[in-house]
């Protein structure tokens, strides 16, 4: 009994003592910041104090970056937001803890869905813990614009042309996008699906497939962006994707296409969604759930210990808290046994896609939001892509040749 008893003070202590944690993350907007709020109260309740260190860029890539220079530099944070690929290139660097304690307790094989442990599991186990699955072939669409104008929800790109040529004449915003390379590659993602299929996509943005980029198929694609290029101005540089979704709630803008973080941040300004703004599969979907990931790896380090970051991960792998902090993000679980009831509309047929598009092989991971190829063949491919949206001398020829020469390095 005096064994069983100094056990459980030595865990308390072990609890009470544990130092402010440093958590590294690209979350800055207004939805991002109160699902943070929703994590942060959690790890307070659990006697673990957090310190932020945001980076801004919502597609992750500055924050990269800085993880990588902070690695090399021998200063990592304690925890850091990740995506894709990119978990086991770290897990093969060496510098991060595994989570296998948590996984087992939390039963993970059985409770998460397949493509969530293929992406935090290694040979090594469980080295990163899933916190949300986002879609992001949405289409965002303000109801009382869409009425105004007279106008029904598009399903296909050339409905869709014609209802922004019309915003445009009655001077509105006819598509609300940030001036950033990977938003307008997430915009190009969804052209690729309705021309060419789930398929096709996968083949060519995900495999990086030869045969699959100099085709019709992407060629129609990126005239389609070109297009969409002449009918929307040029935003302030750097433009991210909230200010975006301000325009969209303030009735300034037809449409939004993006993740559906677009939800949270709506949520976030008491936007009635799907009553003022609807969410809409992107035109000619093929039904495919175009996703990414979130995920948290806990950096090994003489201050940040193993024992240290399975008591963090405990804590963060709690099933009430992920549903909390994905119902407020806009997201949806990774979990197979949350329950949904109080999510919004929005998630809820985010998930039932995501089952149906499952079953199908229709859910396909972004080459443009770091779940598809290494980080520095993605970040050249947007960066061609953005290139050529917002330059009208660069030629389709010249843009293929580009992303063929990527493919080829990788």
């Amino acid at each position: 009994m005096r064994e069983t008893t100094l056990a459980f003070i030595l865990a308390s202590l072990s609890t009470s003592c544990l130092a402010d944690v440093e958590f590294l993350h690209w979350w800055t907007s207004k939805g991002e910041s109160k699902a943070l709020n929703v994590l942060e109260q959690h790890l307070l309740e659990h006697n673990i104090p957090l310190t932020h260190s945001p980076i801004l860029g919502g597609g992750g890539d500055s924050a990269m970056t800085v993880l990588q220079a902070r690695a090399l530099a021998g200063n990592t944070p304690d925890i850091a937001q990740i995506e894709g690929p990119s978990i086991k290139a770290w897990d093969d660097v060496g510098i991060v803890h595994t989570i296998n304690q948590t996984a087992l307790e939390q039963n993970w094989d059985q409770n998460l869905y397949p493509l969530t442990i293929d992406i935090n599991k290694t040979d090594n186990g469980y080295v990163a813990l899933p916190i949300t699955l986002h879609r992001l072939n949405w289409m965002w669409v303000n109801h009382s614009l869409l009425e105004k104008l007279e106008l029904s929800v598009p399903k296909t790109w050339p409905e869709m042309f014609q209802a922004m040529e019309k915003a445009k004449q009655a001077d509105l915003i006819p598509l609300a996008i940030g001036e950033q390379a990977w938003q307008v590659a997430l915009l190009f993602e969804s052209l690729v699906i309705a021309n060419g299929g789930v398929d096709f996509y996968y083949k060519a943005l995900v495999e990086l497939q030869r045969d699959h980029i100099d085709t019709e198929q992407m060629r129609l694609a990126l005239r389609q962006l070109r297009q969409i290029s002449n009918l929307v101005a040029t935003q302030h540089p750097n433009q991210n994707w909230d200010t975006a979704t301000q325009a969209l709630a303030e009735n300034k803008a037809l449409f939004q296409l993006g993740g559906d973080w677009i939800l949270g941040d709506l949520l976030a300004s008491d936007v009635k969604v799907p009553e003022q703004i609807g969410c809409y599969s992107a035109p000619q979907s093929h039904n495919a759930f175009l996703y990414n990931m979130d995920s948290f790896i806990f950096m090994a380090a003489s201050d940040f210990t193993q024992q240290q970051a399975t008591e963090v991960a405990n804590a963060l792998a709690d099933k009430t808290f992920q549903a909390k902090f994905n119902q407020t993000k806009g997201s949806i679980p990774v979990r197979t046994d949350i329950d949904l009831t109080g999510f919004n509309p929005c998630q809820i047929q985010s998930h039932d896609d995501f089952i149906q598009a499952t079953k199908n092989g229709l859910a396909v991971p972004s080459m443009t939001d770091s779940m598809a190829v290494n980080p520095v063949a993605q970040q050249a491919i947007n960066s061609e892509i953005f290139r050529y949206y917002r330059s009208p001398e660069v030629t389709e020829d010249e843009v293929l040749k580009r992303i063929i020469s990527i493919a080829k390095s990788t």
